[in-house]
């Protein structure tokens, strides 16, 4: 059985569609795992299916981190978690709780206009985002 990947958020930001609608975006390196990296690409085609989330606060003395854990059942079955520094991200992850959606993109941002990607669009429970973040 494999191990679920788990990816260190990256750059975050807001990604802002064609129809002027906000979208906070959080980077993540897939390289090594090709699998989470073609995700989009397979929704993209078969549909967005069954995504849940779960989130976790973790607090050790010696680290503080906040993972945000995604498995999908349809139309394939994966799984991957993003690494948050809670500290840091607080405010993007309140606006993620917010929005109540996350984009996650597998493309730096340097490289979008050249390669234009497809991106991870996932809704999210903003309240238990909230809750799971005050640990």
């Amino acid at each position: 059985m494999s191990e679920t990947p788990l990816l260190p958020a990256g750059e975050v930001g807001f990604t802002i569609d064609d129809d002027q609608r906000v979208w906070p975006t959080v980077t993540v390196d897939a390289s090594e795992h090709p699998a989470v990296a073609d995700l989009a690409r397979v929704h993209a085609i078969e549909g967005i299916g069954d995504v849940r989330t779960a989130a976790r606060r973790i607090t050790t003395p010696t680290d503080d981190l906040f993972l945000l854990g995604v498995t999908l059942q349809h139309p394939v079955r994966a799984s991957f978690a993003v690494r948050f520094d809670p500290v840091r991200h607080a405010e993007f992850l309140d606006s993620v709780a917010e929005a109540g959606h996350l984009v996650i993109a597998t493309t730096p941002p340097a490289d979008v206009e050249r390669d234009r990607p497809l991106w991870l669009a996932i809704d999210l429970d903003g309240e238990a985002l909230r809750e799971a973040l005050r640990g």
